[in-house]
């Protein structure tokens, strides 16, 4: 399984979205991690242009943050739940995937060091404790600046 995880810094523009998801393609990615999307719930529809597969999203408030999924058709893929925030900066996915139990996940950290949002993630991530977990994202700051 080919997974990318790649911070896109926004992909309002049609050509820059086409361009993102031809270069998933060319990569033969099964499953992107992608961050900074930038866009609403009602634009991350339009990814559905050019990816032919699951698309689970975060969506970004204004026009910041924003996560998403993507996972390609043919991946056995089940979820049994999602977790998010309410600012579109992580989402993760407890499901099987081609057999194994496990966490997807894609994160977006705020820029600077903030403790309550490390506190929240961590908090979640503690439900999984026997669990794999997967994620991928841009962690813009160490948790633990000491």
């Amino acid at each position: 399984i080919k997974i990318i995880t790649w911070n896109i810094g926004g992909i309002h523009s049609p050509i820059k979205r086409k361009k993102v998801l031809q270069a998933l393609k060319r990569h033969k990615a099964d499953i992107a991690l992608l961050q900074e999307t930038h866009l609403s719930s009602v634009k991350h529809l339009k990814l559905k242009t050019w990816w032919v597969g699951n698309i689970y999203e975060n969506p970004a408030l204004g026009r910041k943050s924003g996560v998403v999924i993507l996972i390609r058709r043919g991946l056995d893929f089940q979820i049994s739940k999602q977790y998010q925030d309410m600012e579109g900066r992580y989402l993760l996915l407890r499901g099987i995937l081609e057999g194994r139990e496990l966490v997807l996940g894609t994160i977006y950290c705020p820029n600077k060091h903030d403790k309550i949002f490390n506190n929240q993630i961590q908090q979640v991530l503690r439900q999984f404790d026997n669990l794999p977990i997967l994620i991928g994202g841009d962690f813009n700051a160490v948790a633990d600046p000491g």
